[in-house]
């Protein structure tokens, strides 16, 4: 596997939710107020260590369509802290496992290049010591064959590379934040016998991972194996029996890993070091063909969200059963993004129609329900008129109950309360947006993987 550390100078540097009972829904549409982005070049950003100062909100990273130009956002100050360059346009972005530095996956490149988003902070025994830097570039990259799913569970993050057929095996990477800061034995691998379109979900010492067998789909997956890290690679420890037929989306949370299949979802179960799989079979509701391609947990959520075409669905391993959400998506529109908030108590889901969902959680009768508390129209336009190239993305603070709303056509950044849908945050660019993550000091919990 090819991964490399950039020479620097002279010396080598060191990734839903059922709406249950009469819930009144309430259309909330904000006229735009912006406030333009501004490049802060009136302050000195090498902070070098800025010992004592925490940005609580955070940064947000955003790209720009079919372009390497990189925009590290302050959201606080409304400026921008840092531009950056990536080395290709990257397709896909992620976080690590604690949101530190954001991963840019250049699928059509096969590369994977990192961005230290500048807040971290440090255990100093008695407290938790925060620090400021400038956004940089890690030294960290990897090159190998079509990297697409990036995932994190508590303290690593996973990158599945799929290979290529006839020339390329598939692989997996395995690191804490600690390998991009220059400690290379945190990273350890995963070497496979063909190509496929997989997935990895970290978790300890072990990693679950995805197995196509050659009579089987010709890129999705069917199985599902355990690997037990041994220095810097892992080694299988067993295929769990349970079939996952084209198998597409994973997640965890405290107690569960789960994989998407064709007819359902495996739901693996950890329990004092030992792992045991179950099948859930999708519902009868679900129409012919129909399945659950993306999957979403949070560590304080028992259940797991999904998102099966149009139609979202619960998952829940406690009771063994996939529910629909009854929730109508934007006619003619499909789901642009979905996830739980920071803490797991409220979820959000974006349509292409610039439409956004907000979700609670409430727990009645040991039983965890969601329900709709506002829809918000993030525009002013017609749901039938939008502009030309509208495209719509989010990304949620995993420090407060907050989501953000990227408008392309618009080329604005908008923040929404989760609790209130009040809008926060306005933010103007002077470039296209694309895809963003946020990156900062973690608060209240895991973020959701």
């Amino acid at each position: 596997m090819k991964h490399t550390y950039k020479l620097l100078s002279v010396a080598v540097a060191t990734a839903l939710l059922t709406a249950c009972g009469d819930t009144k829904t309430t259309i909330i549409e904000h006229e735009p107020v912006v406030e333009e982005v501004k490049k802060d070049e009136g302050k000195d950003h090498n902070h070098d260590h800025d010992h004592g100062s925490e940005n609580a909100a955070g940064r947000l990273l955003v790209t720009s369509p079919d372009s390497n130009s990189i925009h590290i956002l302050d959201i606080e100050h409304k400026e921008v802290a840092e531009e950056l360059t990536s080395s290709h346009y990257p397709k896909y972005v992620y976080t690590t496992a604690s949101s530190r530095y954001a991963v840019l996956v250049q699928y059509d490149n096969s590369r994977v290049e990192f961005v230290d988003g500048g807040i971290w902070e440090e255990d100093h025994g008695d407290h938790m010591h925060p620090y400021e830097e400038t956004p940089k570039l890690s030294s960290v990259s990897f090159d190998n064959v079509k990297p697409a799913h990036v995932t994190s569970g508590e303290s690593n993050t996973a990158i599945f590379f799929d290979g290529e057929a006839g020339q390329t095996n598939a692989q997996v990477a395995v690191f804490s934040e600690a390998y991009l800061a220059g400690d290379a034995s945190a990273l350890a691998e995963i070497e496979y016998d063909t190509n496929m379109h997989g997935a990895a979900q970290a978790r300890g010492d072990y990693t679950l991972s995805t197995i196509r067998e050659a009579d089987t789909h010709p890129v999705l997956p069917n199985k599902i194996a355990l690997f037990h890290k041994h220095d810097d690679h892992f080694e299988q420890e067993k295929v769990f029996e349970a079939e996952c037929p084209v198998l597409h989306g994973s997640a965890q949370n405290h107690e569960h890993v789960s994989f998407a299949c064709g007819d359902g979802v495996v739901v693996i179960t950890e329990e004092n070091g030992e792992f045991t799989a179950s099948k859930i079979a999708n519902p009868e509701s679900f129409a012919e063909g129909q399945r659950i391609g993306t999957l979403r947990g949070h560590e304080d959520s028992h259940q797991f969200i999904g998102i099966a075409g149009t139609d979202l669905v619960v998952i829940d391993p406690e009771h063994n059963e996939i529910e629909k959400v009854e929730w109508t998506i934007t006619e003619g529109h499909s789901i642009a993004g979905g996830d739980f908030n920071f803490d797991g108590s409220h979820a959000a889901v974006l349509d292409t129609a610039g439409v956004l969902s907000i979700f609670e959680q409430h727990t009645e009768n040991d039983e965890h329900h969601w329900e709709v508390s506002h829809t918000v129209k993030v525009h002013e336009h017609e749901l039938d008129a939008l502009p030309e190239g509208a495209a719509f993305r989010m990304t949620f603070s995993q420090a407060e109950n907050m989501v953000f709303v990227i408008d392309s056509a618009a080329k604005h950044v908008l923040g929404y309360d989760l609790e209130s849908a009040e809008l926060k945050v306005e933010i103007e660019l002077d470039f296209t947006p694309d895809r963003a993550v946020w990156l900062g000091i973690e608060k209240g919990g895991e973020h959701a993987h």
